[in-house]
Parts: C-alpha cells; structure tokens; sequence
C-alpha cells in the first residue's frame, strides 16, 4: 500500500507541472482554469477558496478509488489516488503560504524566489511550484538571479516593511520593488 501511497504523490508532481504549464497558461485552449490562473497573475493573492478545491479533489480521488478498485478488485489501489489527492492539498497548502507567509527555511526562501521569478519574469517557464525537477526535465527551467523584480503593487504582503513601505530588510538581497510604469526601482528619481 505504501508504494501505491507514494507514487500518488509523485505523480502529483509531474501533474502539477503538466496542469500548471499546459492548461493554466495555455493561449490555444479557453478554459476556466486558464482563466482564474490569469486572474491570479493579475492578483497573485487572488486564489480560489479552500471548499471549492476541496470538493474538486474529493471528486476526482472518490472517482479514482472507485475505477481503481473496480480494475483492480482490491483496496490497496485505493492508496494510489489518496497519494495523490494529498499531494494536491500540499500543493495548494504551500502555494497559499508561499504568497502569504514570509520564509522561515532555506527550502521556504528557494520556493518564492523561484515563485517570484515564474509570476513576475518567466510566466511560461518555471511551472513547478514545489519543486523543479520537472521543469529541469523537460527544459522549462529558468535560474533566477538575486535581487529579482517585484512590481511595486504586487508585491505580497510579507515582502513589505509596514512602516516605510519598502521592501523589508530580512529581503533585500533577495527582491527590489518596480513601478511597472516605467520598471525603474521604487523610490528612485523619476
């Protein structure tokens, strides 16, 4: 059971990738996912909320469960879905804290840095959003180089000083404010 339990959650990364780069930022299909994913590029505090995701994932690992079982005649396929049903509420879970919570480890900072460079510089790259073994595997992988570019009016809450309202200084080797005007850094003559 262990095994199927683990390759769910493998195969949850690999699904992350694929649905992150081939419908969410897909110009040829009109889809509604590609439509809220835009919205949150517009507005990357925008996500859908957590009953909505939920009752898509317990739809799609019940259904799972029951084909698997059928197929299979017995329960340890079961394990597989539930793998992957958890690796999306991973997924989702640290996508949310990435954007809303400051960085408490190196693997935290390393996520939004290459988060930031997917939102802000390489939309159609860099579509691992826990890891990027699969954009290395399949050449969608982007280095970024530090300080990265942050538009001024998105940047995420945590990034910002409240008092003075530039990029707090736990972050400054890491990110710089831009106005999207004009991209020079905030602060700086015009």
């Amino acid at each position: 059971m262990l095994g199927y339990f683990v390759s769910g959650g493998i195969t949850w990364t690999f699904l992350e990738w694929l649905l992150h780069g081939q419908l969410f930022h897909t110009r040829k299909l009109r889809n509604p996912f590609a439509k809220e994913h835009a919205l949150h590029h517009a507005d990357p505090l925008h996500m859908v909320g957590w009953p909505r995701k939920l009752l898509g994932v317990a739809f799609v690992t019940g259904t799972l469960i029951a084909i698997l079982r059928l197929a299979s005649g017995h329960y340890e396929a079961a394990a597989f879905p539930v793998g992957l049903g958890l690796g999306y509420v991973l997924y989702e879970t640290i996508h949310r804290i990435i954007h809303l919570k400051a960085p408490r480890t190196a693997y935290g900072r390393w996520l939004r840095l290459q988060h930031v460079q997917h939102h802000f510089h390489t939309p159609r790259r860099n579509f691992g959003v826990t890891s990027a073994v699969w954009d290395r595997v399949f050449g969608t992988y982007v280095p970024f180089t530090m300080p990265l570019a942050v538009p001024e009016r998105l940047a995420m809450p945590w990034l910002i000083d409240r008092e003075s309202g530039k990029i707090a200084d736990e972050f400054a080797e890491d990110y710089v404010l831009v106005r999207r005007i004009r991209d020079v850094p905030a602060g700086a003559d015009r």
